[in-house]
């Protein structure tokens, strides 16, 4: 089946599924449009594009946008895309900073599929200090995504964080998690061998459907979601403030609910306590919420960022019993984006290495000096590709893959090179609480919304439960 096929088909599914969700079967939705009630059924069975005349006309007259009848684009369709050296030189561009030359930028492997938008960037500025205030130093104003940098070479790294600045001097292996719109630039510290980076972007749950109802609901009701993270217990205040109005009970009705103490319940609101683990299950339970709803998450950074010197971070051998596969190094992260992973891979041996399988998506790259052998099942069907050296790559989540060495090292060598990789995962739209709707849905469930392909009634017979 081709891919514009498969996208046809998925679109006819996900058309079904709305008009199922407003109650209209094909002959109603038909008459809604005015057309023919064909024209919807070949729709809904894949076989006619819904067409842009429609997209608007169906946007007009019901409760839906353009958007929602469009699924994504699948340019993955063996599980895995690979992209050459060669393809990321080619889209070359350098942009000026201050009247020089300052960055040259290149793709690396992107998907439609995924939210991670990896660059590699040489630093075409050099600098003979560390100082955060050179003048020579072109900030730049901030993005909307996370940033995983991991470098190459001695750069520094400048950040700025409530109107401070900082300069920290990196070296190849080394790391850093940056949240969104901090400002920040690189330098290198060495004109000779100009150094480089990994820049591997990526969004959070802020980006798509949720960045697009706040720009409806407007700056000001944006403000209202933004809980005071300076502190654990007016943190644990201001979310049970959100419950409570959600439900709206009143202070008094918790308290009797959740069986707390009157004046106990209005310091937790008030933020001057912290509650326990047994006070929370008993809000949770009153306000039938689960436990993990009132709990904040905190941010672990220091002045924005996470830094990771590669010497420091820490590693471990996989699989754990006989001959290991993988040394694997845990890079820069934070709690902040739970389901993201940076992992530097030292593969240690060849053939019939240790599989792996995440449902998170996965980006790759090959910073070393010698390949890497891919290989995955995906479809019922087996793949292999060979990672050369500036080759990267992007894994869907879910498919079982491995890697291995064209040339396998012993643990404990340290005279060759050994093949290695740089992994970010991200997780995509199904995680956390996603996820755990999913399971509650059940799998055959799921199979519907994944794909719907009936009715919400049947007009002919009974439905058995």
């Amino acid at each position: 089946m081709s891919l514009k096929s498969t996208y046809q088909s998925r679109a006819g599914a996900t058309f079904l599924g709305i008009i199922n969700d407003l109650k209209r079967n094909e002959e109603a939705a038909a008459r809604d449009l005015g057309v023919d009630p064909e024209v919807v059924r070949a729709i809904v069975a894949g076989e006619r594009p819904v067409g842009e005349d429609m997209l608007h006309k169906a946007a007009r007259i019901w409760p839906v946008n353009e958007r929602d009848f469009l699924p994504i684009h699948d340019d993955v369709p063996d599980g895995v895309k690979v992209m050459r050296r060669d393809a990321s030189v080619a889209s070359r561009r350098v942009f000026q900073r201050g009247g020089g030359d300052y960055y040259e930028y290149r793709d690396t492997a992107m998907s439609r599929v995924a939210m991670i938008r990896p660059e590699w960037i040489k630093m075409l500025h050099s600098v003979d200090d560390v100082d955060p205030d050179n003048p020579t130093v072109r900030w730049n104003n901030g993005h909307f995504l996370f940033q995983f940098t991991y470098f190459v070479g001695a750069v520094n790294y400048y950040y700025g964080w409530q109107g401070k600045r900082f300069c920290e001097p990196m070296n190849t292996g080394d790391s850093v998690f940056g949240m969104p719109f901090a400002r920040h630039s690189f330098a290198s510290r060495n004109g000779d061998e100009p150094g480089l980076i990994l820049a591997l972007t990526y969004g959070g749950r802020l980006v798509g459907d949720a960045q697009h109802e706040l720009g409806v609901l407007g700056n000001e009701a944006a403000g209202r979601f933004v809980l005071p993270l300076d502190g654990e217990a007016a943190s644990h205040g201001a979310l049970l403030r959100n419950h409570l109005r959600h439900a709206s009970y009143s202070a008094a009705h918790l308290a009797a609910a959740a069986g707390l103490d009157r004046d106990h319940l209005d310091e937790l609101l008030e933020g001057r306590r912290t509650p326990d683990a047994a006070t929370l299950r008993s809000l949770a339970d009153a306000l039938r919420v689960s436990p993990r709803e009132l709990v904040p998450t905190l941010p672990d950074t220091d002045n924005g960022v996470v830094v990771v010197k590669h010497d420091a971070a820490p590693s471990w051998l996989l699989p754990e019993d006989g001959a290991p596969s993988y040394r694997l190094r845990r890079l820069a992260g934070s709690r902040v984006t739970p389901f993201s992973k940076s992992l530097e891979v030292e593969v240690l041996a060849d053939g019939d290495t240790a599989s792996l399988e995440v449902g998170l998506h996965q980006y790759g790259y090959n910073p070393g000096r010698l390949p890497v052998d891919l290989a995955w099942e995906h479809g019922g069907e087996s793949f292999r590709a060979r990672v050369e050296p500036e080759d990267s790559f992007y894994v869907k989540p879910w498919v079982r893959h491995r890697f291995s060495a064209p040339q396998p090292s012993a643990p404990g060598s340290t005279g060759d090179p050994v093949p290695k990789l740089l992994l970010l995962r991200v997780g995509g739209k199904v995680v956390g609480d996603v996820a755990l709707e999913a399971s509650l849905v059940g799998g055959e469930s799921l199979d519907r919304v994944v794909s719907e392909t009936m009715c919400w009634y049947d007009a002919g017979a009974a439905v058995k439960p």
